[in-house]
């Protein structure tokens, strides 16, 4: 049988300073050959490409649904002039424009509900919350629908095919929820992921994991004692590779190692992580790791050295450019839709305040690089709510008034702020500014706080969608998981993809005081 050399670690681990540099490097150069089978290693990469992350599977989703959703008018049209052969060869005529239409606006309003977010615990194919979601997505494709076709009636599908082709459409969704969920959710599709390390840092990661996100992309198979572990709450899955971990690695079908040591100092086997590297195992931090499954960095693991060498807080000059054109497009856009809003908002805080006091409300805010902006918004408040001073507004809170409680659930008081994002105090997308009162007393207290303003601070935001209303010190940290996260990752498309989801928070009016 062909074999391929794999090398393994002839026992030295790497050192914990410099005057141990030459001896790792020389272990990993020098080491004693171990024969895997050829078959082996093309096995496990088959597994790997099976075995992929969460996000592209919910790519692959994605696309699926976009062409059933497509399929959905042709079925409409066969189901609809069953047996009248030359009215079906007309419609057909002209019908994949419009079952195009039909798709991309029943895809969108899916996007916008949070349907391919593979962070939301609701997302399984047969929870309630999904089957409404796709429910409540199709109904406003109708409507959207009947505008295009009012506007262009070259694309309309009449009543009774688009009727036929929602009934359709939610039909093929509920299917391929339900089939993906079943293949996914298949822990032999999931990656086997082994810890090295089962102190405190594993089961600190472990235990946040299990209350409060499950894991959408692996299957923890167990943890590898390392030496200068602390007491550690996994120890009914710890795992002895006997010295060799190279083909423990591969005789237990193992995906990635990921490394999760409490002391990495002349600890780690390196020359064995090299050679799993080298072969197809993925190896990465457990900092990492937790934020993959979670959408978030842990604050408790990090330490600066990781932000360093993950390249926090960078933006090439063409980044900027594009952000600030999405920024300008997004806002102008959102103003030619949302002014008549504005105006009735304008006109009903007139209304209740009788004219004596002010429509609008503005508030100092810390922005990008610590400049500090005047934050425009509609008043929600009664005009004496800060008299003693800067305080964090609460559920129910008695000095919101009535229009000022709808407008903040339906955050229709943060469309002022629009001024803001065209004047470049603010971005659509990025974390949610605070008050300069505040952000003092955070930067003293929470660790990498100040690192969230290394980019402009957003209307909307990643924390916005997966963390609720925050009205406390602990909520500023809780925030700031995400807050980190979406600065370590912001780019068009998630940025895109936030504003999209926005509408899944007015509409169901999460997070609002």
């Amino acid at each position: 049988m062909l074999e391929t050399p794999i090398t393994r670690n002839g026992g030295l681990a790497a050192g914990a300073g410099d005057s141990h540099g030459n001896e790792t490097t020389a272990a990993i150069y020098n080491l004693e050959a171990v024969r895997v089978p050829r078959r082996r290693v093309r096995l496990a990469a088959f597994r790997q490409l099976l075995r992929q992350q969460s996000l592209r599977w919910f790519a692959v989703l994605a696309s699926l649904e976009l062409l059933l959703l497509g399929l959905a008018p042709w079925l409409a049209v066969e189901t609809r002039f069953i047996g009248d052969p030359d009215a079906v060869s007309h419609e057909l005529s002209t019908l994949p424009m419009r079952a195009a239409l039909f798709a991309l606006s029943c895809w969108v309003t899916l996007v916008a509900l949070g349907l391919y977010q593979r962070h939301r615990r609701d997302i399984r194919g047969t929870a309630p919350g999904t089957i409404a979601r796709i429910m409540l997505g199709l109904g406003i494709a109708a409507v959207a629908s009947m505008v295009v076709y009012f506007l262009l009636p070259g694309f309309e599908l009449g009543r009774g095919l688009l009727a036929l082709s929602l009934g359709y459409a939610l039909l093929l969704l509920l299917l391929s929820r339900a089939s993906f969920w079943r293949l996914v959710g298949d822990a032999r599709l999931k990656r086997r992921t082994m810890f090295l390390g089962a102190g405190q840092n594993a089961a600190l990661a472990l235990l946040r994991m299990r209350r409060e996100q499950d894991m959408r992309s692996a299957s923890i198979i167990g943890f590898v004692p390392m030496p200068g572990d602390r007491a550690g709450a996994v120890a009914e899955r710890l795992l002895d590779p006997a010295g060799d971990l190279v083909r423990f690695a591969y005789s237990h079908g193992v995906d990635e190692l990921v490394i999760a040591a409490d002391d990495r100092r002349g600890t780690l086997p390196m020359a064995d992580l090299m050679t799993c590297r080298l072969s197809g195992i993925d190896v990465l931090e457990l900092e990492t790791f937790y934020e993959r499954e979670t959408g978030k960095v842990t604050l408790e693991l990090v330490n600066p050295s990781w932000f360093v060498f993950a390249r926090v807080c960078t933006g090439s000059v063409l980044r900027r450019v594009v952000k600030r054109g999405f920024d300008i497009g997004a806002a102008l856009l959102l103003l030619a839709f949302a002014w008549p809003l504005m105006l009735l908002t304008a006109a009903a805080i007139a209304l209740e305040s009788r004219g004596l006091g002010p429509i609008l409300y503005r508030q100092q805010r810390v922005g990008e690089n610590d400049g500090v902006f005047t934050l425009v918004k509609f008043r929600s408040m009664r005009t004496d709510a800060e008299v003693g001073g800067a305080r964090w507004a609460k559920v129910d809170d008695d000095r919101v008034t009535r229009v000022g409680r709808f407008i903040r659930k339906t955050r229709l008081d943060e469309l002022p702020q629009l001024w803001n994002v065209l004047r470049g105090d603010m971005s659509i997308v990025g974390p949610r500014p605070e008050r300069p009162e505040f952000v003092e007393g955070f930067k003293k207290r929470i660790p990498y706080y100040g690192l969230r303003h290394c980019v402009a601070p957003g209307l909307t935001g990643w924390a916005q969608l997966r963390y609720p209303y925050g009205a406390s010190e602990q909520d500023a940290i809780e925030k700031l998981r995400y807050d980190l996260y979406y600065v370590k990752n912001h780019g068009f498309q998630f940025d895109l993809m936030i504003l999209l989801q926005t509408v899944e928070v007015v509409l169901f009016g999460r997070g609002g005081r």
